[in-house]
Parts: C-alpha cells; sequence; structure tokens
C-alpha cells in the first residue's frame, strides 16, 4: 500500500477511567499466536475518546464466527488474510456481511505475504475497509488504524442509533395515537418507554391527580415491571413504596410538580405532564432503571414526552368529544347514540333476554315553551329519578329524544301488568310545583330481534310510539307487522320516487259540472301511480308514503307541471276551463314549489285564469294565520283557491267571513248522508248559504246517483263532480269526453 500522506494524530492520554465509560471491543483474528501477542500488547492501555480498549482474540475464522455470534458492539475486526486455508479470512467477512448482517464493523485485512493483497473489486464487494501488511504495522500506525475507525464505526453507530431511535418514537407515537381512553393509554405509554430505554429490570409507574393536589393524592392509573399491581384501581401511588424509598423519591416528585418539568437522577426518573384543558389533571410518570439514563436514552425520552403531552391532551378532548356524543347534556346520561352503540354490541344470547320500553312525556313541546330553563332541567332530573325508583332493575336509561326516555332491562325484571298500567302518569314535583305527566308507553321485546342493528331497533320505537299516538293508546306493544310496514313504505318511498323520475305518475281528470245544465265547468287533476304492467297504485297508499317521507313537494311539483301542460293542451283543443289540483301546506312554504309557480305566473300569465289549487280544510286550519297570507297572495295573482273537504272541521267556521278562497268543496261524507233523516242535509245547506252568503262557489264532491243530484239542486248547491258525472280519466280520453258531451249528451256517465 502507498504512504499515507497523513495519519491521525493519536488521543491525547487521559486520566484514568473511572470505570463508568464501556472499552472499545477489537477482535483480533491470527492464527500466528506471536503476532497476536505483539497486537495485544501494542493496544494494551490505548485510549480512544477516553474508553478504554477490550481486546479479543481468535485463532481462526471458525473461531471468530463463533465469537462474532456471541459478542456485542464489537467496533474493528484485525483480520489475517490467509489462516487455516487461503480463502479463509474472505468467508469470514462474508459471514460479518452477509450472513450476520452487520454493516457497520469496521475489517482491516492483514497480511505477511504481499503478493495475497486483494484486488481492488473484492475489497469493494467484501466491503474491506482497509489493508494493512504486516510487515509496514508498527505499533504506532496501528494505534492510528485502529483508533481512525473505532471513530468511523462509532459515527455509523451513533447514526444508527438515532434512526432506531427515531424509528422507536414513530412506532411509540403511532401505538399511543390509536388509544382513546386514559388507562389503555398509560398502560401502552409504559411499555413504550419501557421499549424506548431498553429497560430489563426495574419498573415503570404511572400516577394522576388534581392539579391543587398533594403528593398523597397521587393514584395510580398504571403500573409494569417490579412496580406492577394485579388491581391498582386508583391506590395511592407513594404507598406502594417502602418508607425508605418514599423519602427518596418525594424531593424528586416535589421538584418535578414544582418546576412542571421532567427530572432524572441515577436510578429515577420523573416525567411530569399535565393537560391543556383547564389543566384539570396531572400526571406523575416514575421510571427506575437498572442503571443510570444514558444521554441518549435521555433525549429519546424528552422528544417522546412531547408526543406524550400531545396524548394526554387528546385524552381529554376525545373524553369530551365522547361525552357530547354520546351523554344527555341536561341530565348526563347515555343518549340515543351511545344506546344506539349499545345494542350494536350487546351480544345476541343477551340480547335475546333483554327488553326496551320507551316512554314519550305528552305534550313535551308545550311544557318547553311554557317554563323557564331551570324549572325544566329540574322536571327532567326527577323524571329521571322516577324512572330509576320504578325500574330498580334496569341496564341503562337513556333519553333518546328531548320528551322520550328508553329503559333497557333484562326481560325477566320487567315490571308486572298493573305496575306498568301505572307508568303512564307520574307526579313531578319542582321547585315546589307538582306537575301531572301523561306518558306513551311502547314495549319492545327483543327475542325476536337480535339480528336487528341499533339503529333499526330505535327506529322500529319511533314507530310504536307514533302508532300509539294515533291511535290514542298509552301502552303499545310492537308487533312483528310494524317492521314489514316500515319496509313497505319504503319501498313505496323509493318507487314513487322513481315512478315520478321516469314519467310514470300521470294526471287523470274528473269534471266538475253545473247542476242545472250537466254543463262540464272546470275539471280536478288527481295524481295517479302507473306501475309498468298498467296497474295502478292507489292515492291513498302512496301519498300519506310521500308525505311522511317528504317526497310530498317533489309530487306536487311535478303535478303542478302536467296540470299546466294539460290546460295548454285543452285551450289547443277549444276546451278552455280550469284545472284544479291539490297542494299541501308544505307546498307553500317550499322554495323550490313557489319559485316555479311565481316562474309561470310571470312567463305565462294568460294560463293564470285557468290554475286552481286545492287544500284541505285541516291543513287550511292548522296553522291559519300563516296560511292565510301565502293563500291570498296567490289569489291576488289571479289563480282560484278551494278549500277541500270543507265541514270535516268546525274551525274554520269562525274564519268563514274572511278565508283566503274563492271556492268551497263539500266532502264526499256529507253528501252520502243526504238520504239519512237526520243526516248530511243540514250541513250541506248551511255550507251553500254561507258561501252564497260571502260570494264562495260551492262545489259538492262525490255525487253518485241521481237523488244526490236533485237533493243538492233543491238546497241550492250549483256545482257538483262524482262518478254519476264521470270517473277520472287520462287526458286523451278526457278529450274524447269532452267532444262527445259537446254534441248534446245527458251529461253524466252510467
Amino acid at each position: 500500500m502507498e504512504e499515507e500522506l497523513f495519519l491521525f494524530a493519536p488521543d491525547e492520554t487521559p486520566p484514568k477511567s473511572d470505570g463508568q465509560l464501556p472499552p472499545w471491543k477489537v477482535l483480533s483474528v491470527e492464527d500466528d499466536a506471536t503476532y497476536q501477542a505483539s497486537l495485544s500488547h501494542a493496544l494494551n492501555g490505548y485510549m480512544v475518546k477516553s474508553r478504554p480498549i477490550e481486546m479479543l482474540t481468535a485463532p481462526s475464522a471458525t473461531a471468530a464466527a463463533e465469537l462474532l455470534a456471541t459478542e456485542d458492539d464489537l467496533s474493528v475486526v484485525l483480520l489475517d488474510v490467509v489462516m487455516e486455508d487461503d480463502d479463509a479470512g474472505l468467508r469470514l467477512i462474508d459471514t460479518i456481511r452477509q450472513v450476520l448482517g452487520d454493516n457497520a464493523l469496521r475489517i482491516v485485512l492483514l497480511t505477511g505475504q504481499p503478493g495475497m493483497a486483494p484486488f481492488n473489486d473484492v475489497m469493494k464487494r467484501y466491503d474491506i475497509d482497509e489493508y494493512w501488511n504486516k510487515a509496514d504495522l508498527s505499533s504506532e500506525k496501528l494505534r492510528t488504524v485502529v483508533a481512525s475507525n473505532i471513530r468511523t464505526w462509532n459515527a455509523y453507530n451513533e447514526l444508527d442509533k438515532a434512526r432506531r431511535g427515531l424509528n422507536l418514537l414513530v412506532e411509540a407515537s403511532k401505538q399511543l395515537s390509536r388509544v382513546t381512553n386514559i388507562e389503555d393509554f398509560c398502560r401502552i405509554l409504559l411499555n413504550e418507554i419501557g421499549q424506548l430505554i431498553g429497560m430489563t429490570r426495574g419498573g415503570i409507574i404511572c400516577a394522576r391527580s388534581g392539579n391543587d393536589a398533594s403528593l398523597d393524592d397521587l393514584q395510580i392509573v398504571s403500573s409494569a415491571g417490579v412496580f406492577a399491581l394485579d388491581n391498582h384501581d386508583g391506590a395511592p401511588m407513594l404507598k406502594q413504596f417502602p418508607d425508605e424509598l418514599q423519602t427518596l423519591l418525594k424531593p424528586l416528585l416535589t421538584r418535578a410538580i414544582t418546576d412542571k418539568q421532567h427530572h432524572f437522577s441515577d436510578r429515577f426518573s420523573v416525567l411530569y405532564f399535565d393537560t391543556d384543558k383547564n389543566k384539570a389533571h396531572r400526571y406523575i410518570i416514575i421510571v427506575e432503571s437498572e442503571a443510570p439514563l444514558s444521554q441518549y436514552h435521555i433525549n429519546l425520552l424528552q422528544v417522546f414526552s412531547e408526543n406524550v403531552h400531545n396524548g394526554f391532551n387528546n385524552i381529554v378532548l376525545c373524553n369530551r368529544l365522547s361525552e357530547l356524543a354520546y351523554f344527555d347534556p341536561q341530565l348526563h346520561i347515555p343518549n340515543r347514540a351511545w344506546l344506539t352503540r349499545h345494542l350494536d354490541n350487546l351480544p345476541a344470547s343477551e340480547r335475546y333476554h333483554s327488553v326496551l320500553v320507551a316512554l314519550n312525556i305528552k305534550e313535551f313541546e308545550e311544557l318547553v315553551l311554557s317554563v323557564a330553563s331551570p324549572f325544566l332541567d329540574g322536571f327532567l332530573q326527577q323524571f329521571h329519578r322516577k324512572l330509576q325508583q320504578r325500574f330498580r332493575s334496569q341496564r341503562v336509561i337513556a333519553r333518546v329524544s328531548g320528551s322520550c326516555f328508553i329503559v333497557l332491562l333484562d326481560s325477566a325484571d320487567l315490571p308486572s301488568t298493573s305496575m306498568m298500567a301505572r307508568l303512564n302518569h307520574f307526579k313531578i314535583v319542582t321547585d315546589n310545583i307538582q306537575l301531572h305527566a301523561e306518558v306513551n308507553v311502547a314495549l319492545m321485546p327483543l327475542c325476536e330481534l337480535t339480528a336487528i342493528s341499533g339503529r333499526e331497533l330505535l327506529h322500529m320505537m319511533d314507530s310504536t310510539l307514533l302508532q300509539s299516538q294515533r291511535e290514542h293508546q298509552l301502552l303499545t306493544h310492537y308487533h312483528p307487522q310494524y317492521l314489514s310496514s316500515i319496509l313497505e313504505r319504503h319501498q313505496l318511498m323509493q318507487g314513487l320516487n322513481n315512478a315520478i323520475e321516469q314519467g310514470r305518475l300521470v294526471l287523470m281528470f274528473q269534471p266538475k259540472v253545473r247542476l242545472s245544465d250537466g254543463q262540464v265547468v272546470g275539471l280536478e287533476a288527481l295524481a295517479r301511480w302507473r306501475e309498468t304492467d298498467g296497474s295502478y297504485i292507489s292515492p291513498a297508499k302512496f301519498v300519506p308514503v310521500a308525505e311522511m317521507s317528504g317526497l310530498i313537494n317533489k309530487l306536487d311539483l311535478h303535478v303542478l307541471h302536467l296540470t299546466v301542460s294539460a290546460i295548454k293542451q285543452l285551450l289547443k283543443a277549444g276546451f278552455p276551463m280550469p284545472i284544479s289540483f291539490n297542494v299541501t301546506s308544505s307546498d307553500l312554504d317550499d322554495l323550490f314549489f313557489m319559485d316555479e309557480l311565481d316562474s309561470i305566473c310571470s312567463k305565462e300569465p294568460q294560463l293564470l285564469q285557468w290554475l286552481e289549487i286545492e287544500i284541505t280544510e285541516s291543513q287550511t286550519m292548522q296553522d291559519y294565520q300563516h296560511v292565510k297570507p301565502l293563500l291570498q297572495n296567490l289569489i291576488n295573482k289571479g289563480i282560484k283557491v278551494s278549500i277541500d273537504d270543507f265541514g270535516t272541521g268546525y274551525s274554520s267556521l269562525q274564519h268563514v267571513t274572511k278565508l283566503s278562497a274563492t271556492h268551497l268543496k263539500i266532502d264526499k261524507s256529507f253528501i252520502d248522508a243526504l238520504a239519512e233523516e237526520w243526516g248530511g242535509e243540514p250541513i250541506v245547506d248551511l255550507v251553500v248559504r254561507l258561501g252564497k252568503r260571502f260570494h264562495y262557489a260551492v262545489i259538492a264532491e262525490g255525487i253518485e246517483n241521481a237523488s244526490q243530484v236533485q237533493a243538492l239542486k233543491a238546497l241550492g248547491c250549483e256545482f257538483g263532480q262524482g262518478y254519476w258525472f264521470a270517473k277520472p280519466m287520462e287526458l286523451p280520453a278526457l278529450l274524447t269526453y269532452l267532444t262527445h258531451i259537446t254534441k248534446g249528451t245527458d251529461g253524466h256517465q252510467k
């Protein structure tokens, strides 16, 4: 090898080591015992970076391989090229690099035969760091070569250790990020700290207390190693240590809490954390290690502590979010989301023996409007206590809506029939005021519903309660047909939406006639759902579904467009007459519906005189003060307004002098009762007189025979519609009908 341009200056001989720093391990593989001894002698007592060299020797490549497999932290190998055979040294190098996977170990080849020097490609292939001829290697140069390679190995090793430490930090942080409760968080935290510092013996314990609590209030959250407890359950931390250890730890704990910082000593380290959220809790982690932590481990812990601090804050945030998501804010009891999740996680065997009891407070909305918030809170708290008293064996009581509570209990603990009957009435005393709360109760055994999701279970319970309210039943039992009814309504809803989109929702038209001469004076448009096979689905089935599902506005908007189209075709055919179609009060509040109607008014004002809407009396009177100006606005634009089913409710009589309407339609039930002695005649007579007195056109619905026509004419009713004149028909048939009657027919169908 060429003469080196420079050599590393040897390390200055430092003061004698205090024995705390471990030696550098150098391995000499040499079959010449004399030369082996000279190498050991040259390096004996030599210090590199204040650490001595420990010389290990092996007489052959085979012996060296065995030693390499058991020794850690070898930094340099001085390797004779030729030993038991010519390529023994190269095979050993291959073992180091390929089998043991050690790419950091520095390999220096030595040979006493210049002709045995390896080629450059061999040096690269086997990752050999240096090559020296034994004859050229003086003691001084040997020390320089070994020192330089130790420095290189140490730098590489520190980088690798930093990389591995970073990987440990990343993995430890990942583990912590997956946890949302404090006990699991602390347990994983202690395990990860043990991994970071390579703890093989010793212990870690985590405790918490309030921010202003004393050391004696620190309660154990988790423990590991020699501190591990089978059941800590919030035990006081300091009492788990013997008195002498308490004496040692108290000053360290006090400093950490006072400074709010980590503190490291020879044997114990104290890590301090608090939470940003009001600093309600502080956490203390005590780490006992067999030997003092190195600066490397301290650095790792300090970096990791940043993630731990964030983790504690995330736990607090998650707990708060969980509280908001799963607990009622007024009563701090489980809510609908909590109960849904609980039912989903309930084993099928346990669910089989469970029952849900729902209690819905009647007229709760009126109570909310009539009392102050503190009073309402007190009322709800008292109601919840009453439920706890009446269901002492309950598993959980959840508030699933403002007025509804659900109790989950074992079917064996279900109260008796007599006790269930008393659940409909509660006496609640709040602020010395006694209230009587009436309650609808629904009962749902889960024995046949083990495969239904929690969300669907609560949905079916809602349906059961709604059924009890509609039927005015105080106690309702869930029946399996409720589920089939829900599925049927859902299928109807989907089918109706598809029918609208695909143009299978069509209009049929029923004529309105003048009773005196049978002349057709108008038409009512009736929506019909035509199936692909030509059959029709009754509006009595799909209209209620449309109203419940929110499809009614889309349905009525579609009917509006079809009605306008029919008016145009009738005008073109020479039959100018108004067409009425049904709307709901929700249509009048629907922006899309009203915008479309306004657009028609502005773009085609000539059609307005032929456009008429019908709205039921019940919907008009439901919120009359709100609906009245909306209807009047339509009348002002030239659109006629009919009050359908007039007379079925008497609430409209007080407003009859100022109804926002142009027509009143007498309900079919009164027309059917005309032949009865004390039937519909008085009502029909009253409505006809009111119409004449206040200038409303009056139309009788559902006329089916000639006697009804004669009775209506005798009472002075001018207009009517029904099967006696014509059944509803589609537009082509209507045009044929209108053409036919204009040529002199008797004006009715039989």
